[in-house]
């Protein structure tokens, strides 16, 4: 009888062990997932800030073009 609950606990201990594993997996896992939303969320804001500032650049070239004055251009006035 006693070597029948040994056999049992061993069985038990290593599903535990392998359960112990797949949380750990899991969980770097999670990890990585959370740290590259953070990333992409800092790439997109900070390609949105560059692309703001280009587009502005490109608008301010494009009015003094048409004659405004480079510091009417650059205040970010909108002609009708």
């Amino acid at each position: 009888m006693i070597y029948g609950e040994v056999g049992r606990l061993a069985d038990e201990s290593l599903r535990l062990g392998l359960r112990q594993a797949e949380n750990a997996v899991l969980l770097g896992v999670a990890a990585h997932c959370a740290w590259l939303e953070l990333w992409l969320d800092a790439h997109r804001a900070a390609s949105a800030t560059l692309s703001a500032g280009r587009d502005q650049r490109a608008r301010t070239r494009r009015l003094i073009r048409r004659g405004v004055s480079p510091a009417e251009a650059a205040r970010n006035l909108r002609l009708v």
